[in-house]
């Protein structure tokens, strides 16, 4: 079949096609070249004119930048401070998350998924914040509001203290609970300002039980998916009823909520590709078009192309191994392996 060249599907900046790279013609008649068959060559200005086609949530600014390792994409949030009251706060601030490394070799495929990455590990940050859980203090007896599943954790002071292993202290967290129980830890729950409330439960069988939980917003809450789901019931299922299977079933309910809501609302040129309205019917086939293994071995010059570029990019990925006590345990687990296939890293000179 003649391709026509001017119905061919244009490139993203950064891309280059491998020498003889063979065009794939989809069923509306367009011709493109996937991205197993490009070169990639990103540069600060080609990842900006990428992520410069990604809508989200305004409140959620992707930048691109790039400092003396590497190019990185970066994400602003836009709110008000999570550990003051919003009465208190008459104006927004931004924070900034994590940067993101981005090699220049990087398909740009990949690029698009770490910005969706970064945003939904950015959301996450926020969102374990907002859980807020009222205890009584050990010594002083007052309540406390505690965010347990926030990030700011001092992690190696709890890894070696043990301080919050529950066999060595009288906790709720091992006994089991009544449905009293489960309504009065329900309601020392805030979530964005939001209350749950114990509606119904069903046992599962081994000593599984499905929850029905009503949520409340308050004229404070602000997320999107908790806002539509106010008067909605969340079913969930906790391994035992104990404090902790509670509190962790509710948290992974709200982080499931932030997650679908990214699903949903990123877009690459006004695509949901991560939306669940998506058919996978389609993308499976439009993926077995695209991967036309016979052409390459029809044409043993690109084959050959292909099968190099492959390796060098993977030469480009490959870590050393440093010395010391990581750089022992790594060579360790590695013997213990028959590897066969791939490249093995290298000491550090």
């Amino acid at each position: 079949m003649k391709t026509d060249l001017l119905n061919q599907m244009p490139l993203l900046p950064g891309e280059t096609p491998l020498p003889k790279a063979p065009l794939v013609v989809l069923d509306d008649g367009t011709n493109c070249i996937p991205q197993h068959y490009l070169s990639y060559h990103h540069t600060k200005s080609s990842v900006s004119d990428i992520i410069a086609n990604i809508e989200f949530d305004e409140k959620y600014v992707l930048f691109v930048d790039q400092d003396n390792a590497s190019i990185f994409i970066q994400v602003g949030i836009i709110g008000k401070d999570n550990y003051q009251s919003a009465e208190s706060q008459d104006s927004e601030k931004i924070v900034y998350g994590r940067r993101w490394r981005i090699e220049p070799q990087l398909p740009s495929s990949e690029i698009i998924q770490t910005a969706f990455l970064a945003l939904m590990k950015a959301r996450e940050h926020e969102i374990r914040e907002l859980f807020k859980y009222k205890v009584c203090g050990v010594e002083s007896k007052k309540e406390n509001i505690t965010t347990p599943f926030s990030c700011h954790h001092d992690l190696p002071l709890i890894a070696m203290s043990k301080a919050t292993d529950s066999s060595t202290h009288s906790s709720k967290a091992r006994y089991t609970l009544t449905s009293d129980d489960i309504e009065a830890c329900l309601a020392n729950i805030r979530y964005d300002h939001a209350i749950f409330t114990l509606n119904s439960m069903l046992p599962l069988g081994d000593d599984k039980h499905l929850l029905n939980i009503d949520i409340h917003t308050t004229t404070n809450t602000s997320l999107p998916e908790v806002l539509d789901n106010a008067g909605k019931n969340a079913h969930l299922i906790v391994e035992s009823l104990n404090e902790n299977s509670l509190l962790y079933a509710v948290m992974d309910y709200v982080l499931q909520l932030s997650n679908r809501y990214v699903e949903e609302h990123f877009t690459f040129k006004q695509f949901a590709r991560f939306s669940r309205k998506q058919s996978i019917q389609k993308i499976s086939a439009l993926s077995a078009r695209t991967r036309v293994d016979g052409k390459i071995a029809e044409d043993g010059d690109f084959a050959q192309t292909f099968a190099n570029a492959n390796y060098e990019t993977d030469t480009t990925r490959v870590p050393k191994i440093s010395s010391g006590l990581l750089g022992e345990k790594i060579k360790g687990q590695l013997k213990s392996f028959d590897i066969q296939y791939g490249i093995l890293p290298k000491n550090e000179d």
